[in-house]
């Protein structure tokens, strides 16, 4: 077993765990009458979570051929557990006294922001640990989507308004989406 496979068992443990999670509380909705109300950008933002989710396993894919450190390891390994916070705050595997989704998105705002503002931070880290050129192979187009992101993360954790809500959650799909098709189609 190379470096890689044995590494890549232990995240991809932690990204099923992850999307099971995200997938679990979709399901929730679908399966259950009782439960509390969906809110369309709570579910915006689960799929948000759940595409950089696997994405992230995805992307990880070209560690195949890196050289390996402890460091680096453990780099990762943080990066996949960031991924598992997420889920849990975006669907929590409890729904005591939830009785809707735009409630508890809304009570949660703080974390969910401030996990995806941490995991941008890190694909940072990540990114730079692949090395400098790989960083700025990907180009001013990387820097600008994910600092646009984390901006709007930070108006989100601020503020409760319902309309930027719901624009920023369309807006961050939208790009997040085209940046990774045109970037990471395939791994080359």
């Amino acid at each position: 077993m190379s470096q890689f496979e044995y590494v890549a068992v232990l995240i991809s443990i932690i990204v099923g765990l992850s999307l099971t999670q995200l997938l679990r509380g979709v399901g929730r909705l679908v399966a259950t009458e009782d439960g509390p109300r969906p809110y369309w950008v709570h579910l915006v933002w689960t799929f948000y979570a759940f595409m950089m989710t696997a994405l992230f396993w995805w992307w990880e894919f070209r560690l195949a051929a890196a050289d390996w450190s402890l460091p680096m390891y453990i780099g990762v390994i943080i990066y996949a557990t960031l991924y598992f916070f997420l889920s849990l705050v975006v669907q929590p595997g409890r729904l005591d006294g939830i009785t809707s989704y735009k409630e508890y998105y809304y009570s949660r705002r703080s974390w969910i922001f401030g996990l995806i503002i941490a995991l941008i931070l890190w694909d940072f880290v990540d990114t730079l640990m692949k090395g400098f050129d790989y960083f700025f192979e990907l180009g001013v187009e990387y820097l600008a989507i994910n600092i646009t992101i984390i901006t709007a993360s930070i108006v989100a954790i601020i503020t409760p308004n319902e309309r930027y809500h719901e624009i920023s959650a369309v807006f961050v799909l939208i790009a997040f989406v085209v940046f990774q098709y045109r970037n990471f189609f395939v791994i080359t």
